[in-house]
């Protein structure tokens, strides 16, 4: 099925999502340098994770899958599950290179291709915690891992993190869906009293009347005037029979 290109959402995802992976391109080639680069760890999480998102929101499912597949990947080396290492990062390169490929398809208005099975099993292994590599079958091997050493607070890095992507992709969202009317997501503050305040009664009244053309006083001693009525009536009429008896 063919991509609508004239779609404006898409043409704002392909803005963004071309943009943060080219950053992830670079980002990459200094995590080989500085393996033990928390921050690094982080960006490149939330950089597959943004666009895994926008991804989704277009149903682009195979750019999806392999977004999110290296999404994990990331997650576990942010949360010091698991090493560096010079296979995991191969991998991950070829991961990129197969999202960059599909992005290339959908500007030219063709469905993406999904990667290849094989490449995104390769990925699931390092997406768990521990050491293993794809194809290890327990037998003792060189170690080719780099220690990664994540210095940061227990427990604070994971829910700061989830924070950030979910910031990160809401912005990718506002960027798609600029220029829309959207309700305003912030609630309206109660208010303090049930009781409406003498100005903002006459600025009522002012507004349903016309300034100064409105008798004035709030509802309630409207209430009490006409409560008095009776009472007053009654003083009269008796004051009238003690004149006639006169």
């Amino acid at each position: 099925m063919a991509i609508d290109l004239d779609d404006e959402i898409l043409q704002d995802f392909l803005v963004e999502a071309g943009e943060i992976l080219e950053l992830l391109s670079e980002q990459l080639v200094e995590l080989e340098q500085s393996p033990q680069d928390a921050d690094l760890l982080n960006a490149v999480f939330r950089g597959f994770h943004t666009v895994k998102g926008g991804a989704g929101f277009l149903a682009l499912d195979p750019m999806v899958d392999c977004c999110h597949v290296c999404e994990d990947v990331f997650n576990v080396l942010r949360q010091g599950d698991r090493a560096v290492s010079a296979g995991l990062m191969d991998c991950v390169l070829q991961g990129l290179d197969a999202v960059q490929n599909m992005f290339v398809e959908i500007q030219s208005g063709s469905e993406p291709t999904p990667a290849t099975a094989e490449l995104l099993e390769k990925l699931k292994v390092y997406a768990v915690a521990g050491d293993d590599e794809p194809g290890d079958n327990g037998a003792g091997g060189e170690d080719n891992t780099v220690e990664t050493v994540v210095n940061t607070p227990s427990g604070t890095v994971v829910d700061t993190l989830h924070d950030d992507t979910d910031d990160d992709f809401n912005a990718l969202l506002n960027a798609m869906d600029s220029g829309a009317d959207k309700p305003s997501q912030q609630p309206v503050a109660a208010s303090s009293t049930d009781e409406i305040t003498d100005d903002e009664f006459e600025s009522l009244l002012d507004d349903l009347h016309g300034k100064g053309k409105h008798a004035g006083g709030k509802p309630g001693d409207a209430g009490a005037e006409s409560k008095k009525e009776p009472a007053q009536t009654a003083s009269t009429s008796d004051a009238q029979n003690e004149t006639t008896d006169e």
